[in-house]
């Protein structure tokens, strides 16, 4: 797939360790990336650590139930810049 990275996301752990992968390959601290997005570092480390919420919890039963799967990729250029 030309060096593209993705993965298919069935947690929010799954998607917390995408994030923090992408985020360690882009050079980023967690609290540089709250920073930049009016976050806290705290929030930051919930996301990767995969803690779950009813929300995102139901959420990933629909996509069970439905049959979908959630693909995360990085976005083309993005990585390396």
């Amino acid at each position: 797939m030309n060096g593209e990275r993705w993965t298919v996301a069935r947690s929010p752990r799954d998607i917390g360790r995408f994030v923090q992968q992408t985020r360690k390959r882009e050079g980023l601290s967690q609290g540089a990336l709250a920073d930049e997005l009016g976050l806290t570092r705290q929030y930051v480390s919930e996301v990767e650590s995969g803690v779950e919420n009813l929300y995102i919890t139901r959420l990933f039963e629909m996509f069970d139930a439905l049959g979908v799967d959630v693909r995360l990729a990085e976005r083309a250029g993005r990585a390396g810049e």
